[in-house]
């Protein structure tokens, strides 16, 4: 047993035999175990002991595990099994054997157009699905996507996630959300919804264009004052960019990342629209913004009836 790690060898719950260590977090460690009933690997989160408020963050793992559960998508990672250990909580996850998006961006970026929207068109499916069951995940990130040695994209960590109807971030008055992602008005005013995911969403799609993070700035602060008070560049003004970026994927970019709530798509399911738009566009060989534009135009005056429907 090794120190720092005291469920190494241990099996939790008389079921999930903890093999090595894969991941150490702010809040957990991620564990790979064997499900000995089924025979088969399962990857296991704990929570860190000693944290400062253990009620709360037992509070989220439950809520993750409740999150996760309401979903099955192709793009999701499946939460199997949930329960305490000496005092810890613990989520017992599908196992998905490969690297997260972090460490692809880091190795390959930035990635030509059409491989982008590969990478991203399953991340805004997976939300899609999030946002039609009523959740908003809160943390989109690329350490919270992972790609399978065979190659499919899964989103991971619903821990964040909360339903649409009590959709606020006035924990404590801490923001939660990664800073380099977040919407400006999770910043301003602590409200999150479904289009705080669409603009997590659009500044991923800038970094997988342009292999880097709009806001460069010397403290969290800062980036965080920057999504408030400035606009998200055209990833094809991007120094160093690697292909050519056309248009549409800039508008892409723009219209996901607009600093007011509203000028965004009103959730994943209408930016997935957008992006297979792109995506049949750039098949085409489309140069310009007119067809993307027109989709655009098309979803925004669908989500207005929609709206004025209910």
């Amino acid at each position: 047993m090794r120190a720092g790690d005291p469920f190494l060898g241990q099996t939790l719950g008389d079921r999930y035999q903890i093999v090595r260590r894969i991941a150490r977090g702010g809040m957990a460690t991620v564990f790979e175990a064997v499900d000995v009933r089924l025979s088969r690997t399962v990857a296991v989160k704990v929570m860190h002991p000693g944290m400062d408020d253990p009620g709360d963050v037992a509070a989220r793992f439950d809520t993750e595990a409740r999150a996760a559960a309401l979903l099955s998508h192709p793009h999701v990672v499946g939460v199997f099994d949930q329960g305490v250990e000496d005092g810890r909580p613990y989520i017992v996850m599908e196992y998905v054997r490969g690297i997260t998006l972090r460490q692809l961006i880091t190795l390959e970026a930035p990635f030509e157009p059409a491989r982008a929207l590969q990478l991203y068109e399953p991340v805004v499916a997976a939300l899609a699905h999030a946002h039609d069951a009523g959740l908003i995940h809160r943390d989109v990130k690329p350490e919270n996507v992972l790609i399978s040695e065979g190659g499919q994209v899964k989103v991971a960590d619903f821990g964040l996630a909360r339903p649409v109807t009590a959709a606020t971030v006035a924990e404590g008055g801490v923001v939660i959300g990664t800073v380099s992602y977040i919407a400006p008005e999770l910043v301003s005013r602590g409200q999150a919804s479904p289009r705080s995911d669409v603009y997590s969403l659009g500044i991923l799609l800038y970094e997988l264009l342009t292999g880097r993070k709009p806001f460069q700035r010397r403290t969290p602060i800062e980036i965080a004052y920057a999504h408030v008070h400035e606009d998200v560049p055209a990833p094809s003004a991007s120094v160093g960019a690697g292909a050519p970026i056309p248009a549409c994927l800039d508008d892409l970019v723009h219209t996901a990342t607009a600093r007011t709530p509203s000028g965004r798509p009103v959730d994943a399911g209408v930016l997935l629209r957008q992006v297979r738009g792109a995506r049949e566009a750039l098949a085409l060989g489309v140069a310009d913004t007119g067809p993307v534009r027109a989709l655009m135009a098309v979803t925004s005056r669908r989500q207005a009836d929609d709206a004025a429907a209910r």
